[in-house]
């Protein structure tokens, strides 16, 4: 609370915009809206029954969420909810990396919910022969030894920014995405594999309902057969209209979350 009154100090903004809530004290949310002479917005990237923020959303001007299903969930009904997507960040520009070999990359935390989903999918791919870059940035014995493949990274050392994330985002042939349990909306690898122009396999069936979506492009794991994804993998990649593809890049997402012509 104190370095934040030291980094404000006199200054006041036309907008805050804060990202993840629920990880900040009550007391600095409300030091960061009376520091706010505009808009005060929130945005949580993740579920609401996965990280719960009922009780500072009344703070807010307008609060953002990316799991479109929270909109008609019973218990949010009383709070003035807007629903919006994640991004990709259109400042820094793909360099369409080609490689010999498919290369397949996941990267992501621990979660019990997607240990059997992650193995199978890096075991069927390696046979498949794409080359596996599947990381799991922890240390912790207990998590590790969750995992039985080969084919999967472990350790600390492997938890990278996020410019390092789309470095490996950029050289790979195919994105991997595993929805936690209890999340409808989309990760950020839908909207990067998107803009990178790369194949993406996931478990989130969501993405169907979404103008990007093509079957060519995307591959829904465990609602298809998954002697299909030969198939999947050996055909072309088809290019998505720009405006669709526009649609979804960090400046488009920042102006919609600062207008405030639908308040």
């Amino acid at each position: 609370f104190y370095k934040a009154q030291q980094l404000l100090a006199n200054n006041y903004y036309d907008y805050t915009l804060v990202i993840r809530p629920d990880i900040y004290p009550l007391e600095v949310l409300t030091l960061l809206k009376q520091h706010t002479k505009n808009k005060f917005i929130g945005y949580q990237w993740d579920g609401l029954k996965r990280f719960p923020v009922e009780n500072i959303i009344p703070l807010f001007d307008r609060f953002f969420i990316f799991d479109h299903t929270d909109l008609t969930h019973p218990d949010y009904q009383s709070y003035k909810l807007h629903s919006i997507t994640n991004f990709y960040f259109d400042m820094v520009q793909p360099l369409h990396i080609k490689n010999n070999k498919l290369q397949a990359y996941f990267i992501g935390d621990h979660q019990a919910c997607r240990v059997a989903a992650i193995q199978h999918c890096a075991e069927i791919l390696a046979a498949n022969e794409v080359d596996i870059k599947f990381v799991i940035p922890t240390s912790k014995a207990k998590d590790i030894k969750c995992y039985k493949s080969k084919y999967i990274t472990f350790g600390k050392q492997n938890r990278l920014s996020y410019y390092e994330n789309l470095k490996h985002v950029d050289s790979a042939d195919i994105l991997v995405d595993f929805v936690i349990a209890g999340h409808n909306g989309l990760s950020f690898r839908h909207f990067e594999a998107l803009y990178y122009q790369k194949k993406l396999i996931t478990t989130n069936t969501h993405v169907k309902y979404y103008n990007f979506y093509h079957p060519n492009n995307i591959f829904i794991w465990g609602e298809r057969n998954l002697d299909e994804i030969q198939e999947f993998l050996a055909k072309p990649f088809i290019q998505i209209d720009s405006h669709i593809v526009e649609k979804y890049s960090f400046k488009n997402w920042i102006k919609t979350i600062l207008d405030t012509s639908n308040s």
